[in-house]
C-alpha cells in the first residue's frame, strides 16, 4: 500500500468553467428555475420588423389590422379620412325647415297657378289633356261587356273553361278500377259489421273495451296478469294441436324459436344437426387425380400442332395466304357486269381512295399524265398552266423530253420533269 504524502495534496480547480455553480444564488441575480432548464441560446428569435404584418397577434385586446395597410400611416398625420368640403348650407338647415302657415300655403297656391305644367299635372293627380268624357263612358266604363252567353264566343271558354264536376256514381266507378281516391280521402272496403244488437256503423261505433270502474295498478298487471282478478284462474283445456302451432309460430319471451324440427332432449356438445353433405361415398379431386397414370396425365400430343403430314402449320416465310383484293392475275373481261365487285387491276386501290391524288376533283386521273401526246397539246397545256415560254425554249426542251423515251414519245409528265431540270 503506497504512503500517503502531505506534499502531495491535490488542489481543486473548476473543469467547466462556462457552467454557473449550482446550489442557492443571490436572489438579486437573473438565476431563476425557468433560465437554469432553458439553455443559453434557446429562446426563439424575434420576428423582423419586415415580416411583422404577415403574423396574426393574439394578444387579447389588440386590434389587427390588414396586412395591406400596415404600412399606411397617413391616419397619425390625418384627424379623419375623405376630403374637406367648403362650409355652406349644413344638413340640419335643409331638413329642419320652418313650418308654412295657411296664408303662406295659400299665396304660394295661387301665384302656382299662372304656370301651365301646374294646370296640366297637378300634384298628386294624373296628367289633365282638358278633354271631356262622356256621362256613359264614366258610369259604365270602356269597352263591351261579356254577354251572359257566351256558347258563341269561345275566347272566355278558352282562357277560363268551365270545371265539370263528375256525378258521384262515375267517381265510384274510378275508385273501384283505378283506386283513385280524393286527396284525404278514407279508403272504405265495404265490410259489414254486426254485432249481437244488430248492424255496426264503423264512422259512429267506437271499438274496446268499456271501463267500468278505476283501473288500479295497470301496468303491472299488464306486465303481470296474474294480479289481475278479472282474469279466470280456472285452467282452460284446449287442443294440443293449437298449443304446438302457437309455440312453432310464436316467439316466448326468453326463449330462442322454435323452428319445428323436432330436436328435442339431445345433447349439444356430441350432436350434430343438419343433413350430411353426401349419403354415399362419391368421386372428388383426389379420385379423379389418383386414378389416372402418369403417362394418362399428360396432355395430348396434338395440342397445338397438327400431327398429319402435309397439314402442319409451318409455311414458307414468304408465301401469303389467302385471296388478293386486286386480281391481276386473271385477265379483266371485255364486259364487266354491273354486279362484279372485282378490282382487275384496272382500277384503284385502297390507298387510292383514302388519299386521292391531287387533282381528283377536277376529274384528273394519275394516267392523264402519262398519256403520249403530241407537240400542239403539250404547248397548249403547259400554256394553259401559265408558262409563258418561247418557241425556241419549248422546242428545246420537248426534244430534250423525247430522248427519255425509246420510241420519242412525249408525255405531260415527261415534259414536266425536263421543265424541272432545266
Amino acid at each position: 500500500m503506497p504512503r500517503f504524502r502531505a506534499d502531495r495534496v491535490a488542489h481543486r480547480f473548476d473543469r467547466t468553467p462556462g457552467l454557473p455553480p449550482a446550489g442557492l444564488e443571490d436572489p438579486t441575480s437573473d438565476e431563476t428555475a425557468e433560465r437554469t432548464l432553458k439553455a443559453e441560446g434557446s429562446a426563439a428569435p424575434p420576428t423582423p420588423d419586415h415580416m411583422k404584418k404577415w403574423r396574426k397577434d393574439y394578444t387579447p385586446g389588440k386590434q389587427c389590422s390588414h396586412p395591406g395597410t400596415s404600412d399606411d400611416l397617413d391616419y397619425k398625420r390625418l384627424e379623419v379620412y375623405g376630403r374637406s368640403e367648403p362650409v355652406g348650407v349644413k344638413v340640419h338647415d335643409v331638413l329642419n325647415v320652418a313650418p308654412k302657415s295657411y296664408l303662406l300655403e295659400k299665396a304660394v297656391q295661387k301665384k302656382e297657378q299662372i304656370y301651365l305644367s301646374h294646370k296640366r299635372e297637378p300634384l298628386g293627380k294624373q296628367y289633365s289633356r282638358g278633354h271631356t268624357l262622356p256621362s256613359e263612358l264614366v258610369e259604365n266604363g270602356f269597352g263591351r261587356p261579356t254577354p251572359q252567353d257566351i256558347s258563341g264566343d269561345p275566347t272566355k271558354r278558352m282562357l277560363h273553361p268551365e270545371e265539370r264536376i263528375p256525378p258521384e256514381y262515375e267517381t265510384a266507378l274510378y275508385r273501384k278500377s283505378h283506386s283513385n281516391f280524393a286527396p284525404g280521402e278514407q279508403r272504405h272496403r265495404g265490410y259489414q259489421w254486426v254485432d249481437s244488437k244488430g248492424s255496426i256503423d264503423p264512422g259512429d261505433y267506437r271499438f274496446g273495451g268499456i271501463v267500468t270502474e278505476r283501473d288500479v295498478d295497470g301496468m303491472a298487471k299488464a306486465m303481470n296478469p296474474a294480479k289481475d282478478d278479472r282474469i279466470p284462474r280456472d285452467p282452460i283445456v284446449v287442443d294440443k294441436l293449437l298449443e304446438d302451432f302457437r309455440e312453432v309460430h310464436g316467439e316466448q319471451l326468453g326463449q330462442t324459436k322454435n323452428l319445428g324440427f323436432g330436436q328435442t332432449g339431445v345433447d349439444p356438445k356430441t350432436h350434430v344437426f343438419g343433413l350430411p353433405s353426401q349419403r354415399g361415398p362419391e368421386w372428388g379431386t383426389a379420385e379423379c387425380m389418383g386414378n389416372y397414370t402418369a403417362e394418362e396425365q399428360e396432355p395430348d400430343k396434338d395440342l397445338g400442332r397438327s400431327l398429319k403430314p402435309g397439314w402442319r402449320n409451318i409455311a414458307p416465310p414468304d408465301r401469303m395466304f389467302g385471296v388478293p383484293s386486286i386480281r391481276k392475275d386473271i385477265a379483266a373481261p371485255q364486259m364487266k357486269s354491273v354486279a362484279d365487285h372485282q378490282n382487275y387491276g384496272d382500277e384503284s386501290g385502297a390507298e387510292t381512295l383514302l388519299y386521292p391524288p391531287r387533282f381528283t376533283d377536277e376529274g384528273i386521273a394519275q394516267e392523264d399524265f402519262l398519256y403520249a401526246r403530241n407537240k400542239a397539246e403539250i404547248a397548249d397545256i403547259f400554256q394553259s398552266a401559265g408558262f409563258e415560254l418561247t418557241e425556241d425554249e419549248f422546242a428545246q426542251i420537248y426534244d430534250k423530253a423525247m430522248t427519255l423515251d425509246p420510241n420519242g414519245a412525249v408525255s405531260v409528265e415527261s415534259f414536266r420533269r425536263t421543265l424541272n431540270s432545266m
